[in-house]
């Protein structure tokens, strides 16, 4: 399962309710943040802790988090990462880090840049540490973005859980990130085991992948499985404009489960969006609908934005299950497909309809 906490929507600057971009992922072997704007250290610490004053196991800690994924240096994107270092370090952290970013080729570099960024960011930590650097290390992966076509970074931290760079359109050197978990067995029949009068060491024999003999017949643990379980796949994408060459089925390797992408605009800002790298609702609808995503949440609003029912009416014409994520929304896809979207009023998250 995949658990998205969604803790930024809105775009260059903060809001009333909307906060600069950031994301937690939970996955089965840990957790991911995705974009770590102005703030966002802050923002997850409220989130967790109202979520553990309702008993949920739904937690967004923290201390569980063994991936920072940046999509683009600009700063509402990333400026909140240094300060959360900080506080991981004042934490007593020792848990390794990862954290990958996209750079420009050697070729054309430029100040921007997160090879700059990391290098300026290490320099600073060194000073301010008294120890000279953090109490835990941290692997700073740089992934050069030369063309259009989906990268495979040269680490994959996390065990079962795959991630993939895909070049976006937004002026800098930028990145939409894939994370997917592979195929999983199908769900073990155990009521027709049951029926069949096993023992319990025969059964779980049977599922656990093993062939075994019964009344003089051999029973193949194939016949008491469903059909192979598709992966999990999300895709967040940081700021883009329209015309992503990579937003396809084809070389994305199939059809996403959740896609979050920005909608900065309603459809009247159309010719704006493109001048400025960014996106309307009908551009997100549209990437959602070429790239088979279930469902589109659409996040990085314009303060012009006053009603975000228009967002979902453009959106909704060219795909339908698209909703205007929230701060605090957290969206979860289950091990067979299913994606429910939960969003927080008062101090409890309710189940939200997105049809």
């Amino acid at each position: 399962m995949l658990v998205l906490h969604v803790l930024g929507t809105s775009g260059s600057r903060p809001t009333r309710g909307r906060s600069v971009p950031g994301n937690y992922l939970s996955t089965p072997s840990g957790g991911i943040v995705i974009d770590c704007g102005e703030g966002f250290q802050e923002r997850l610490l409220k989130h967790d802790l109202a979520l553990k004053a309702t008993g949920t196991n739904k937690r967004a800690r923290a201390s569980k988090i063994r991936v920072i994924l940046l999509t683009h240096s600009h700063l509402d994107h990333c400026w909140g990462l240094l300060p959360f270092l900080y506080t991981m370090d004042l934490d007593g952290r020792t848990a390794p880090l990862t954290i990958i970013a996209p750079t420009a080729s050697e070729r054309a570099p430029a100040r921007s840049d997160f090879a700059g960024l990391f290098e300026s960011w290490r320099d600073l930590l060194a000073g301010e540490l008294s120890r000279g650097g953090l109490g835990f290390p941290v692997e700073w992966v740089l992934i050069p973005v030369d063309g259009e076509e989906p990268i495979e970074p040269p680490v994959q931290p996390l065990e079962g859980v795959h991630l993939t760079a895909v070049p976006t359109r937004h002026g800098v050197v930028s990145v939409a990130w894939m994370v997917s978990t592979p195929q999983r067995s199908g769900r073990f029949d155990r009521d027709r085991a049951a029926s069949l009068g096993l023992a319990d060491h025969q059964v779980s024999l049977l599922a656990a992948g093993e062939s075994i003999i019964h009344d003089g017949a051999e029973l193949d643990p194939a016949d008491f499985r469903a059909e192979r379980r598709p992966p999990c796949r999300l895709l967040v994408s940081g700021d883009t404009t329209r015309g992503v060459a990579s937003f396809n089925q084809e070389s994305l390797g199939g059809p996403v489960d959740l896609l979050i992408h920005e909608a900065t605009y309603t459809n009247e800002y159309h010719d704006k969006s493109e001048a400025y790298g960014h996106s309307t609702a009908v551009d997100a609808a549209a990437a959602a609908s070429v790239m088979g995503a279930k469902v589109l949440g659409m996040v990085h609003l314009s303060t012009r934005i006053s009603d975000c029912a228009i967002l979902e009416s453009e959106a909704r014409e060219i795909h339908p299950s698209s909703f205007v994520c929230e701060d605090g929304d957290i969206i979860e896809i289950s091990l067979d497909g299913a994606i429910d979207v939960s969003r927080r009023r008062e101090n409890v998250w309710m189940p939200l309809s997105i049809e």
